[in-house]
């Protein structure tokens, strides 16, 4: 240990203001006797002797009328051995202990030293006990020889230390220091140190008794319903939190063994935690709160406005918001216990949904409106994205988006690769996967194994696909099916064709067939053609043609001409061919045909025309 005998010791506290000097309006005065009020700029010396004389510098010390030291040493004014406006000279007390001088006027604080006072006698620990089998609070006894030179005990924790100063010590004497193990103890070692230079770490490890929880006196509680946690060494607890954060206020039996609070009405089902204050923490068995549930719906596709929907499920009487897609929050609804009721309202779309009870309990029911439009296929497939690691993209860069009528809401087809488990599907534009605009979300989380997302596209998000490259869709446990879009004119072309010959070979508008020139053999592939609404007897096929002669069709196969499917027109006077949908052709459409052909398409042949388009009419 060093000696510091005689030594001033400066102690610059921070300045409450800075004036300008005299010399410069750009020099700032840093003088600490300029400041106003009662303040310790300084005192000296430390280490000290108990009993010598210190010197405390500061301004407005005339106005001090005693000098509290640490370990409640007060010194009045009248025992001071000089003072002025900027010097208190006063022997220290036998009595004190390492840490701050505070400066009283009358019985109040006015200023406080930002440096511990130490002393000089050489600190010798010979024995810390007990040191097993303790709990928070209990007492320790420190023996040795200037033991109360020491200024701090710090107990193991697990980042900052559990510290205990001088002034908190139960029993100072020069042989023997008595302190109570702080809250936020661990097991551990101790350290000592004298608030300068001394400092040491005692050898033997103190074991100290950490919480422990047994039981919670019910696992079926009300909200705002009283429950006891028991445990051991429940007073080391600081935080009884909830699910959801929540905390709650709670009050330690006098033997440390059990904890009463109450179940705040801002919570769910689950474990509580019981946060110590270590920073460790415990948790509880789950506690179960009644939780809103659905288990049944009486309709929940293909709805129309007026219709009235009944849910079944549990805790309806305990709603707080019910919020339909379309329409927002809806307040004409009728709730029991076990029902909630109501009638389909103008304006509600596609989309979930979702019941309140707090801010941590709510659920989702799928709704699915009527739609008089059949929808069209856009893509068709087996995407499968498993994670966003996997970087895996399904992208449409050649399709005409600027087709697609603002406000058309687009259905994406989806199961998820592991049932039961959170899946999302991510919208975004063709280029460096960017960000779809307002108001379409980064992710769409899905909520069903098996299910159908509807999103609707305004006019500005169509735009952004129309300049940056169309529409990319990532995310994660997903497989994509099919994206459809209603149908938004009578007529839908179903241009997409390969030769019968060499199948991967694509052709498009216009198709000229000749028997004699071979070029009669034309399948149509059009992909989800049995997704387009039609019906047998009522749905046209149309050819929009050039030139004279005649169309025929057969089964998928090239077998046999499907019957009342030849179309003549040997005068040239038509633009377009067009026959009713057969049950043959409807077998054509859905893969069903007698012979077990399974693909869904036609052959088209003929003579003698070039054709320009094909549509179907539903």
């Amino acid at each position: 240990m060093k000696n510091f005998k005689n030594i001033f010791t400066l102690l610059v506290v921070a300045l409450t203001g800075l004036s300008l000097t005299g010399c410069s309006e750009d020099d700032l005065d840093t003088n600490p006797f300029s400041q106003s009020g009662v303040n310790i700029v300084g005192f000296g010396p430390s280490p000290i002797l108990r009993t010598n004389e210190i010197r405390i510098t500061g301004t407005e010390l005339g106005s001090v009328t005693a000098v509290a030291f640490p370990g409640n040493a007060v010194v009045q004014r009248d025992a001071f051995n000089n003072a002025d406006g900027q010097n208190i000279y006063v022997n220290v007390p036998d009595e004190s202990v390492p840490g701050k001088i505070r400066l009283l006027v009358g019985n109040d604080t006015v200023a406080t030293s930002t440096s511990l006072l130490t002393f000089e006698e050489p600190i010798e620990v010979t024995s810390v006990s007990p040191t097993s089998g303790l709990s928070a609070g209990d007492e320790i006894s420190i023996k040795g020889e200037y033991v109360y030179n020491i200024a701090e005990v710090v107990f193991t924790n697990g980042v900052t230390g559990a510290p205990v100063i001088a002034e908190d010590f139960t029993y100072t004497s020069r042989k023997e220091i008595r302190l109570r193990v702080p809250l936020a103890a661990e097991t551990g070692t101790i350290k000592l140190n004298d608030g300068a230079e001394w400092e040491m770490e005692y050898k033997d490890t103190l074991q100290i008794l950490q919480a422990t929880y047994t039981a919670v006196s019910t696992t079926t509680a009300e909200f705002g319903q009283q429950i006891t946690i028991s445990g051991t060494n429940l007073h080391t607890v600081e935080t009884v939190m909830f699910p959801g954060g929540v905390t709650s206020d709670f009050t330690v039996s006098d033997d440390h063994n059990t904890i009463t609070t109450n179940v705040p009405t801002e919570t769910k089902s689950g474990a509580i935690t019981l946060v110590l204050y270590s920073g460790a923490s415990i948790t509880s068995d789950v506690v179960n709160v009644p939780t809103l549930a659905i288990t049944a719906i009486s309709k929940d596709a293909d709805l129309r406005v007026g219709d009235e929907i009944v849910l079944t499920g549990e805790n309806f009487d305990r709603i707080t918001s019910v919020t339909l897609p379309g329409v927002g929050e809806f307040s004409n609804y009728k709730a029991t216990s076990t029902t909630l009721t109501f009638t389909v309202p103008e304006g509600m779309t596609d989309g979930n949904m979702v019941l309140t009870q707090n801010s941590f309990i709510s659920v989702t029911q799928k709704l699915v409106m009527h739609s008089d439009l059949p929808e069209q296929t856009i893509w068709a497939g087996e995407f499968t994205c498993e994670s966003w690691s996997g970087n895996q993209e399904l992208a449409w860069g050649g399709y005409d988006w600027s087709s697609v009528a603002a406000g058309t809401t687009l259905k994406f087809y989806y199961r998820k690769i592991k049932a039961g488990e959170w899946a999302c599907i991510s919208l975004r534009h063709g280029d460096s996967w960017g960000n779809l605009p307002d108001p379409i979300p980064g992710q769409y989380d899905l909520d069903e194994d098996e299910g159908v997302l509807s999103v609707a596209f305004p006019q500005n998000v169509l735009d952004d696909l129309v300049a940056n490259g169309g529409l990319v869709i990532t995310g994660a446990n997903f497989v994509l099916t099919k994206v459809t879009v209603p149908l938004v004119s009578d007529e839908i072309d179903v241009a997409s064709f390969s030769y019968w010959e060499d199948q991967s070979a694509n052709i498009s508008y216009p198709i000229q067939i000749s028997w004699s020139e071979n070029t009669g053999k034309i399948r149509i592939m059009r992909t989800g053609l049995a997704d387009l609404g039609l019906k047998v007897g009522v749905s046209k096929l149309i050819f929009y043609k050039e030139g004279t002669g005649q169309i025929q069709l057969n089964n998928p196969n090239w077998g046999n001409p499907i019957t009342d499917a030849e179309l003549f027109d040997w005068e040239g006077e038509k633009t377009q061919l067009e026959t009713v949908f057969t049950q043959e052709m409807m077998d054509c459409v859905t893969g069903t045909t007698s012979d077990g052909w399974s693909e869904t398409a036609f052959i088209i042949q003929g003579d003698g025309l070039t054709i320009t388009k094909i549509t179907v009419l539903p």
